[in-house]
């Protein structure tokens, strides 16, 4: 049996809970000079309140965070008992991402007045990013899945 590096053997746990879960997504490690990193790409659009659980959940597996204030990478959260990384990145696939926030651009702009506004597109993409991502529930999740259910 081959060795696995740690944040191989990371990105496999953290697969298995993606599996689990029956979310579609793409985990990737890396090493490079000074560390070490896991990308996790999700292929389809989720439940907002499932994004932020899965970012909390997944969040064990990153065992630091990088203080910017003193330009130092601190080890706040190391762990004996699994595998980690040292940058965990949980995003979009961006091609998915770029078209779910058009389409609900597209919808924002068709269901909410801004009135009188001074950057009227800038707020229509900060709109679609709120709904996407759940900082914003002013609109029922249900009706925001029906509005982007054909992207995925």
């Amino acid at each position: 049996m081959a060795y696995k590096s740690e944040v191989a053997r990371c990105a496999a746990e953290i697969r298995k809970i993606l599996k689990e879960k029956n979310i579609k997504a793409s985990v990737r490690s890396e090493q490079f000079s000074m560390g070490n990193s896991v990308d996790v790409e999700i292929k389809e659009i989720i439940d907002p309140e499932v994004y932020k659980a899965l970012q909390e959940e997944l969040a064990k597996y990153k065992y630091g965070h990088f203080d910017g204030m003193y330009d130092i990478y601190e080890n706040s959260n190391l762990r004996e008992d699994i595998p980690q990384t040292k940058f965990l990145f949980i995003k979009y696939d961006w091609r998915l991402q770029d078209e779910a926030l058009e389409k609900l651009e597209e919808f924002a702009r068709a269901k909410v007045n801004l009135g009188v506004c001074k950057n009227p597109d800038y707020e229509y993409k900060r709109l679609a990013g709120d709904l996407l991502f759940g900082r914003d529930d002013f609109i029922a999740w249900e009706e925001v899945e029906n509005v982007i259910k054909e992207v995925a």
